[in-house]
């Protein structure tokens, strides 16, 4: 992950475990370090994604274990989830002009096969699963966000993460959700990609909407009884001395 380090607070990088990359001119964090040390130097997160396709208000990143398809070690994979309400920016058929325009999402969805994601964002997987990074896939030919094993470092494909039913991000029923957790992502998710089939069952994957509970109407406030006249208390009284009931 790329940082953004001061001139002068070079040395505290360089002594945290950021290195240097000359020909981009910038510092960075190896693959398998911790982000949390390096927080202070996260690049700001631009208003707008160039080529961005998908984007959200309300997101989460949520982990799971999966056994690696290599060296069977368990290791933890992340996904993107968008809550009902994102939008993808597509181009239809009734787009007369051909510049396409941004629809909203009504389920929830996991985005997947990420192209181009802000950094900020990035380091909000890596942090929960840290072999998140991008990687060259011979099977789509290209480059992208995807998991990797935190034991041999095999890449963890997305067809398989996403697309798979039964698979991590793709659960046939609420029995899947079990070891799945979710963390809201903070500031709005950009990210150039893809999004899955509507996943109805994702309210009830522990930490989505964690702390939003519905409160109960409030009860009715019981009218209080009108105040007795001076005649009426009188008359008890009376009514007391004769004998009568009250």
């Amino acid at each position: 992950m790329d940082l953004n380090v001061p001139y002068a607070e070079r040395d505290q990088a360089e002594a945290l475990g950021a290195l240097w990359e000359p020909s981009r001119r910038c510092w960075y964090v190896p693959d398998g370090l911790d982000l949390q040390p390096f927080r202070r130097w996260f690049p700001e997160q631009t208003s707008s994604l160039p080529g961005s396709n998908l984007r959200s208000a309300e997101t989460y990143v949520v982990t799971a274990p999966r056994r690696c398809w290599s060296c069977e070690q368990t290791t933890t994979v992340a996904g993107f989830l968008m809550a009902p309400g994102f939008e993808d920016f597509s181009v239809w058929e009734d787009d007369l002009d051909g510049q396409g325009r941004w629809g909203g999402g009504e389920s929830w969805c996991f985005a997947f096969h990420i192209d181009a994601l802000p950094s900020p964002i990035a380091a909000q997987a890596i942090m929960r699963a840290p072999r998140y990074r991008r990687a060259f896939s011979q099977a789509t030919r290209g480059s992208y966000w995807a998991n990797h094993c935190s034991e041999c470092g095999a890449l963890q494909g997305d067809v398989h993460l996403f697309e798979d039913l039964g698979a991590p991000f793709l659960p046939r029923d609420a029995h899947d959700l079990a070891d799945l957790k979710a963390f809201r992502v903070k500031g709005v998710f950009e990210a150039a990609g893809s999004f899955g089939l509507a996943l109805d069952i994702a309210p009830e994957i522990s930490g989505v909407r964690a702390g939003t509970t519905v409160r109960p109407p409030a009860a009715p406030a019981s009218r209080p009884a009108p105040p007795k006249t001076i005649g009426a208390v009188i008359l008890g009284t009376v009514r007391r001395w004769l004998g009568l009931s009250g």
